[in-house]
């Protein structure tokens, strides 16, 4: 069961630290030294960030303990041609999931504590 942690969903406000903790999760997810140059991709974090929270094409929450980041996760919606299977075309392609190594395996991904539901679940109602 997971600790009393803060799930707070990411705003335009929230761009710098999304973009902080999106180079933290690209590191670790890729076993990048702190050496490897990333400031191209922060700028086009930012970028995107700034554009896709603003119309409603991502949705991210950042966990924390406390003041620590522990956690993110996000999904970015899209449209494609309709299909038969889909005849909207809208498509949600969920991004940048994050457990700090200390925290993993604490239930923190299972279950967002003020719906009771699956993180993603969560993102895909909350974009409506």
């Amino acid at each position: 069961m997971a600790k009393n942690y803060e799930y707070k969903k990411a705003t335009i406000a929230d761009i710098d630290e999304l973009v902080r903790t999106r180079i933290i999760v690209l590191r670790a997810a890729n076993k990048l030294s702190n050496d490897v140059d990333m400031s191209l991709v922060e700028k086009e974090s930012y970028e995107y960030y700034k554009s896709a929270l603003e119309i409603g094409e991502h949705i991210a929450y950042l966990v924390y303990d406390n003041e620590t980041f522990i956690g993110a996760g996000g999904v970015s919606f899209y449209q494609v041609m309709p299909t038969y299977h889909n005849p909207t075309g809208k498509k949600a392609y969920i991004m940048n999931m994050y457990t700090a190594p200390a925290y993993r395996r604490q239930g923190i991904a299972f279950h967002h504590p003020d719906t009771n539901l699956l993180p993603a679940e969560h993102l895909f109602q909350s974009a409506g």
